[in-house]
């Protein structure tokens, strides 16, 4: 099972957010899950992650299918107004978004899944917001650890391995343990996928 483990360690370079670009702008695949708890798009005049990037990249790995979002902690209440901004924006960029909140406002799961004729074959997971301090760069920031696994039957397999994020927690081949009966990362992948499809959530509109 092949994974990459990584740890923003200074303002310079977010590791998340070249993985997540890296991730959406995947030669394989049309379609993606994009999951946070809390979404940085405030109004026109301030810094947002889509006018840094993100917008550019959820275009060019979604131009052929769509955009599942998934956001709910809206606490302070300005962070609800915030995914809206976030939605609106892609939806008037030509993307087709398919927007969901919890409605018990306790999302906080932080997950982004690249997706091929509806099948995963990517999923970077972690602890980093769609915000300022987890995606931008030479700003304030966080210490945030996130990790990318990845389809080795997938064509983009290659992709995933080559990037520019060099750390001592890097690419790494699991193996599993053979006495132990467990899923490979394909069923893991499509599990994760299920778990946020089948997940108590609500349309946003």
């Amino acid at each position: 099972m092949p994974i990459k483990i990584t740890l923003r360690k200074s303002k310079d370079i977010s590791p998340f957010r070249r993985l997540l670009n890296m991730l959406f702008s995947s030669p394989v695949g049309q379609s993606a899950i994009l999951c946070s708890g809390y979404i940085w798009q405030p109004n026109t005049g301030k810094y947002n992650i889509l006018d840094d990037g993100l917008r550019n990249a959820i275009a060019s790995g979604c131009s052929g299918g769509s955009l599942t979002t998934v956001a709910g902690k809206f606490y302070p209440s300005y962070y609800e107004n915030y995914y809206r901004n976030f939605v609106r924006d892609l939806r008037a960029n030509g993307i087709k978004v398919n927007a969901y909140y919890a409605p018990k406002k306790n999302w906080h799961a932080k997950v982004a899944i690249k997706l091929n004729n509806n099948i995963p074959i990517a999923a970077l997971v972690g602890s980093s917001n769609l915000t300022g301090h987890a995606y931008g760069e030479n700003r304030n920031w966080n210490f945030e650890a996130d990790v990318l696994i990845w389809s080795r039957n997938t064509a983009g397999s290659g992709y995933f391995r080559d990037d520019d994020i060099n750390q001592e927690m890097g690419k790494m081949e699991l193996i599993l343990d053979p006495d132990i009966h467990q899923p490979d990362e394909d069923a893991q992948l499509k599990s994760i996928m299920q778990d946020i499809i089948e997940a108590e959530l609500e349309i946003f509109d």
